[in-house]
């Protein structure tokens, strides 16, 4: 190590500036709470590594040299500089700093939590960059297979393998939402056999993930099965198919609140007829951002996780 890193330390500097503040090596020194010889000598150990005079005495009295002045200029901003840095880590330690990649299914915006999951963070840590991505399930977890985000939120089940993990974030009541002039509009409740001879207005995930998933099983345990005519990546194009007249959609109770006039929503006559959406994040990549999200979004009270 070059012998001026350690000879024109950090704590050296400071004392150099606490005697530029007093221009009095005994209040400098009872100031520090060392004594004066003591404070001279590391004074002249910061002038012999520099190989410059930082001071004129007079008798009692010290007056910066011109070297003394440019010295207390960069001392100041190296000072400055070293509390930021130390600053800047200990923010991001805390989670307060820092970038979030996180994906998300287009009906996640519909619930009331991950909404306000956002907000709180943001007001919680608006130092922290969120970058948000909307896709379909499979983008999701392709995305974070490939290290692209961070997080993800997506409708379960989903098969999910190390190092991913995932835990439940909320569960929302399906519905079906049907053409306003559809017969089966008049039904106060839908059974799902009803369905088997319509057409079905799905996303483009596969029928073993998500909302698909748990369609099927439904349907499976009636003894039918639902056709998929259209398959689409978005909740709007949903419904403004069904708005249209091209069939049915069965979509979170949520995303049905905000429908048209021309759409009507009805329950499933099935009991269990949920979706849950799930957060699935990479535990080999967390960091201080992502933990103090992930304390953010915790399940709500009751959701027996």
């Amino acid at each position: 190590m070059d012998h001026s890193l350690s000879a024109v330390s950090l704590r050296r500097l400071q004392v150099f500036l606490t005697v530029c503040e007093t221009l009095h090596m005994a209040r400098a020194a009872e100031r520090l709470g060392v004594a004066q010889p003591a404070l001279s000598q590391q004074i002249a150990a910061l002038e012999d590594a520099l190989g410059a005079k930082l001071f004129h005495r007079y008798g009692r009295g010290i007056e910066l040299t011109a070297a003394g002045h440019a010295c207390r200029a960069e001392a100041e901003k190296l000072l400055a500089f070293h509390q930021s840095a130390i600053d800047s880590v200990r923010r991001t330690a805390r989670g307060d700093t820092g970038r979030i990649a996180l994906g998300y299914v287009g009906s996640s915006m519909f619930t009331h939590e991950f909404p306000a999951q956002l907000k709180a963070m943001r007001e919680s840590a608006p130092g922290v960059e969120f970058v948000l991505r909307e896709g379909g399930i499979a983008i999701q977890l392709v995305g974070l297979q490939a290290g692209d985000l961070d997080a993800a939120l997506v409708r379960g089940p989903v098969v999910v393998q190390p190092p991913l993990r995932y835990r439940l974030h909320s569960r929302q009541e399906l519905v079906v939402i049907l053409p306003g002039d559809h017969p089966l509009a008049e039904w106060p409740e839908i059974p799902i056999e009803k369905l088997a001879s319509e057409s079905m207005i799905g996303f483009r995930d596969t029928d073993n993930v998500g909302i698909g998933s748990v369609v099927s099983k439904l349907a499976e345990a009636k003894g039918c099965k639902l056709e998929v005519k259209w398959r689409v990546t978005e909740i709007g194009s949903i419904l403004g198919l069904v708005a249209a007249g091209l069939g049915y959609g069965i979509v979170p109770k949520e995303v049905a609140s905000y429908t048209s006039h021309r759409i009507v929503m009805r329950p499933l006559a099935e009991p269990g007829a949920n979706t849950e959406l799930w957060l699935v994040w990479n535990e080999q990549k967390e960091t201080p951002a992502l933990s103090r999200f992930l304390d953010i979004a915790v399940p709500p009270a009751g959701s027996d996780e």
